[in-house]
């Protein structure tokens, strides 16, 4: 992000200060086993690309629009526990097995849940 939305409505220039704040936050929120996601927008007079080139991937159309955006906030979320799982995990390893995570999650987010 290139901007970032104030308290009170306005927006200034993100420093990389600005950006490094952002970051902590997130790892303070992932600590503590909750997803955030960060929320941002660019508003276009036209798309940032030739949208009649069927050639462009999803991929490089994607890198097109993320550029100058504005963040406006962080939204952080917690998947509830599921009920019987700690149980289950319990279970396996009295019976010998070997329990792993696999999780697509930020890497504190995923040590914190596990």
């Amino acid at each position: 992000c290139t901007e970032q939305l104030m308290e009170d409505g306005s927006t200034r220039q993100m420093t990389e200060q600005d950006k490094q704040g952002v970051l902590d936050i997130v790892d303070k929120y992932s600590s503590r086993a909750l997803r955030v996601l960060a929320i941002a927008v660019r508003t276009f007079e036209a798309m940032p690309f030739d949208m009649s080139n069927e050639d462009l991937t999803t991929d490089q159309k994607f890198e097109a629009c993320r550029s100058n955006l504005k963040l406006m906030g962080l939204v952080a979320s917690i998947d509830p526990d599921r009920d019987g799982v700690p149980q289950s995990v319990l279970a396996a390893r009295g019976a010998g097995i070997r329990v792993v995570m696999i999780t697509g999650d930020y890497l504190k987010t995923a040590i914190a849940i596990a």
